[in-house]
């Protein structure tokens, strides 16, 4: 068996397992989401009240989308490469090396190049998500089933510095499931395989699917959808990751100020603020 093989059968082991963890701990919160009978249960509601808990969850989902692509970027003997997860270097000038000076020119080009089909792609992707919320917004008031509480939206009211950690660890998390369908189909079918794997993974948790059936929660996972086809689609034209967090940033925080300017609020609510 040659090295290439050898090398892709561990990609996909290390693939595989970040898959398998995921399905396993979403679908294990799942069940226990509400107390459950005898000792197991006890322990997991008493762990969930503990004051460090969410802090703990954290460090424990900074493992998860940051820390496992990276154990497997350097331990796993050549089954994930940077480039493929776009680990883009910038480069910066040194005095008096003149080669190394036009080395940093072209980096810095290739930065600006990404950079300005980012801004294309986060004007295009705002605008159309945008006019989706409002045709969204729409369709929520027309079939009555609002009640004028714009905050009720999930995710209306997250803070920025939020959205860049969700910015993060989606980005890195969606880079690594690239990185191997590249490795053996290519840059073009080896990322769309790859955003098929991400879909895989958030139809075989319960409480994507769950939320997704939710007016209120839906938009949110919408948008989660679309922020990985954006990513996707940025990939192709850049390989560069550190700019999709930017991205991914930009279009999260717009799309927020936009369901808060645009609330969900029935006619005869609407009607009652505009006298007020």
């Amino acid at each position: 068996m040659s090295e290439w093989m050898v090398t892709l059968e561990k990609s996909w082991l290390w693939l595989g397992g970040s898959l398998l963890l995921a399905t396993l701990w979403t679908n294990l919160a799942w069940f226990f989401r509400h107390p459950r009978p005898g000792p197991i249960g006890e322990f997991i509601a008493h762990l969930t009240t503990l004051r460090l808990a969410p802090l703990t969850l954290q460090g424990l989902r900074l493992l998860y989308y940051v820390g496992f692509p990276f154990a497997a970027l350097l331990w796993g003997h050549d089954v994930v490469i940077g480039r493929l997860i776009g680990l883009q270097q910038l480069n910066l000038p040194v005095a008096g090396d003149n080669l190394a000076g036009v080395d940093v020119a072209a980096n810095w080009l290739d930065w600006a190049q990404d950079l300005g089909w980012a801004a294309a792609l986060g004007i295009a992707a705002c605008g159309l998500l945008a006019l989706g919320w409002y045709a969204y917004r729409r369709a929520l008031i027309a079939s009555g089933s609002t009640d004028g509480e714009g905050s009720k939206i999930a995710g209306a009211n997250i803070s920025g510095w939020v959205l860049l950690r969700e910015a993060a660890y989606h980005e890195f998390h969606w880079a690594f499931y690239r990185s191997v369908p590249i490795f053996a189909a290519g840059m073009y079918w080896g990322t769309w395989i790859g955003l098929l794997l991400v879909v895989l993974e958030a139809m075989l948790n319960p409480a994507w699917r769950k939320r997704l059936a939710d007016p209120y929660k839906a938009p949110a996972q919408l948008l989660r959808g679309a922020l990985a086809v954006v990513s996707s689609a940025l990939f192709l034209l850049t390989q560069n990751l550190w700019v999709a967090i930017v991205l991914h940033w930009g279009i999260s925080w717009a799309l927020n100020v936009v369901a808060r300017m645009l609330p969900l609020l029935t006619g005869h609510i609407a009607d009652q603020a505009s006298i007020r």
